[in-house]
């Protein structure tokens, strides 16, 4: 392959010869084999039709044996003469037979059997006059009391044949009568040989393949051996026989029609399609040598010329230029290294220049975050300052204003459950000193979800709220947190608590989403539980909660913001919901995943 790689003149001529081949070759397979396929489709439909034909032709001549031997059955008249007492004169007998079998007398015999004796018979000069009872035919008639039965002629059967027996027992006291119908041999063959075509064959066989009759190619019994054969080895019956065979059951006779025809394309037809095929693709080689020569050719310069400039650019010429008398898309690309090359040191500068602004942005990104810090440092100073002077309330404030700093300039994004309820204690202890401890906060956090993780700042929003607009002119407020988590599939559902306490569970949903380093899904929920005994929600805001509607709650903009948090880390199944309590005051609700791992990439929102 390393002597096709150095020439890019080789490559086209083998990419040319290579597609060309493969159309040929593959085209030239398909062609041919779905020539075959068509032919021979059309030939096995052809030659089903034409067994279909034989078969009817066999089931109309049966079935107008089978008619007349049930008109003769049940023909009292006839019965009577023929098993009765035998008058002196049979014309009665004759007359009622030969009405009786009026549409298959040209091509069948019919006989009237008294136990062994045959009585009466339709074949004019008939010497034959007795059949014993466990004859053939006669055997299984009497077996099969009452039933039409087919049987080949013992007496007449070889290898190409046999006369075709059909009997019923007609049950006649006291000794067994019988009608027996004979189709002999040849009249079997004369009534199918002007519906089969010279060059097919028809066999007609018991269901044990005792023969019949057989006609055109099947004449040698050759066929029919080797199906015998494949039957009795449990192989395929056609395994090995050259010609086509379809196999059909004639009614429910128990007989079986065989036809032959041969196959609808030779070997020889297969291999001149192929011979054409070789030759199509010999041809292709010597064209594919010229076409690629001169397409290499006009190909290969303008390749040269870019692959020159190029290699100069590399060196560090950046003036480096391309010309190209062309309109395709050798031409769009020398115009596009141009352009690169112009624009170059143009983007070299630019990225100077760049670089500079964002050191200077770090610079002042630094400045700006030592601001909080120093307003921490100073918050610190003066709450020593507060208990060395015996001012508590000035202590209080500064202690938890200073712990709410201190988690609001960490770079952390995720906190424990413990450490966002500490920083929700804080914040309260505040607006209890700025309202007069006009409310009180109970907290209800179980051991076990203690360590849960979840994005910091997403309960101080909401207190706010139920703070500042729920408990607003209250002496008696009261703000209820709980927690629990739960395992199933994203939904619970609890009675609310009489008393009034914020272990409230209502019906939750939500497609655990997959958050941990693991892409394992999540079957813990975690419910954080935010109740006042305020005024209430507005329904305004309930709805527009939960159609995740920013517009509306662009007035709550803490809410808004917890709730875009939520469901930009774990996904539209969580965040925070609403409701108004029935005794009063507004149930607030945050679903998250309960993990205790921060989620993957948890150091930035995207």
């Amino acid at each position: 392959m390393g002597f096709i790689r150095q020439s890019f003149k080789r490559q086209i001529f083998l990419i040319f010869l290579a597609v060309t081949l493969a159309m040929v070759i593959i085209g030239g397979i398909l062609t041919v084999q779905g020539f075959q396929a068509s032919i021979r489709a059309d030939y096995k439909k052809r030659d089903i039709e034409q067994d279909r034909t034989l078969t009817l032709q066999l089931e109309s001549d049966l079935g107008l044996v089978e008619g007349a031997i049930n008109k003769i059955a049940h023909d009292e008249a006839l019965m009577e003469a023929a098993f009765g007492e035998r008058p002196s004169n049979s014309l009665t007998v004759y007359t009622s037979l030969y009405e009786d079998t009026r549409d298959i007398r040209d091509f069948t015999t019919v006989e009237l059997y008294q136990g062994s004796r045959c009585i009466y018979s339709t074949k004019s000069g008939y010497s034959i006059n007795r059949l014993p009872e466990n004859y053939s035919v006669l055997k299984e008639a009497t077996k099969k009391k009452g039933q039409i039965v087919y049987a080949l002629d013992p007496e007449t059967s070889s290898e190409t044949g046999a006369a075709l027996l059909i009997a019923r027992n007609l049950i006649r006291e006291p000794q067994n009568g019988y009608v027996v119908i004979r189709l002999e041999q040849s009249v079997i063959e004369d009534r199918i040989s002007g519906k089969i075509n010279s060059r097919d064959g028809f066999m007609l066989t018991n269901e044990y393949l005792r023969l019949y009759c057989l006609l055109g190619i099947a004449e040698d019994g050759e066929t029919l051996s080797i199906i015998r054969n494949n039957l009795m080895r449990g192989a395929l019956y056609n395994a090995g026989v050259g010609s086509n065979v379809y196999i059909q059951e004639i009614g429910s006779t128990g007989l079986l029609s065989i036809y032959l025809t041969p196959p609808a394309l030779d070997d020889s037809a297969a291999k001149v399609g192929y011979q054409i095929i070789l030759i199509q693709a010999l041809i292709s080689v010597v064209v594919c040598l010229a076409v690629a020569s001169r397409m290499s050719s006009y190909f290969s310069k303008p390749i040269r010329q870019l692959a020159a400039a190029m290699k100069r650019f590399r060196k560090g010429d950046f003036e480096t230029r391309i010309e190209l008398e062309r309109e395709d898309e050798f031409e769009q690309l020398a115009t596009g290294f141009n352009k690169m090359t112009t624009q170059l040191n143009q983007t070299m500068e630019e990225r100077v220049a760049a670089e500079h602004r964002v050191n200077e942005t770090r610079i002042q990104m630094m400045q700006a975050q030592l601001n909080p810090h120093f307003l921490y440092n100073t918050l610190d100073t003066i709450k020593w300052v507060a208990k060395a002077n015996q001012v508590p309330e000035v202590a209080t404030l500064s202690a938890s204003l200073a712990s709410i700093l201190r988690t609001s300039i960490s770079e952390k994004q995720f906190c424990k459950l413990s450490q966002e309820i500490k920083l929700v204690e804080s914040y309260c202890e505040i607006q209890k000193i700025r309202f007069d401890d006009s409310f009180d906060l109970t907290v209800d956090l179980p051991k076990d979800i203690e360590e849960a993780i979840i994005p910091k700042l997403i309960l101080q929003p909401i207190v706010e709220n139920a703070i500042i607009h729920g408990l607003e002119g209250r002496t008696d407020g009261h703000i209820w947190i709980t927690a629990r988590g739960w395992r199933g599939a994203g939904t619970s559902e609890n009675a609310e608590n009489d008393s009034g306490n914020p272990g409230v569970n209502e019906k939750s949903s939500g497609a655990i989403a997959a958050q941990n380093e693991e892409n394992t899904a999540y079957t813990d929920l975690l419910e954080i539980t935010i109740r006042d005994n305020g005024a209430g929600i507005s329904e305004e805001v309930v709805e527009a909660l939960a159609n995740d509607d920013p517009d509306t709650l662009e007035g709550h903009l803490g809410l808004n913001n917890v709730n875009t948090i939520i469901r930009i880390y774990y996904g539209k199944e969580y965040g925070v919901s609403a409701r108004k309590a029935e005794e009063g005051g507004t149930i607030m609700k945050v679903l998250l995943p309960l993990s205790y791992k921060e989620p993957v990439d948890s150091n930035k929102i995207e």
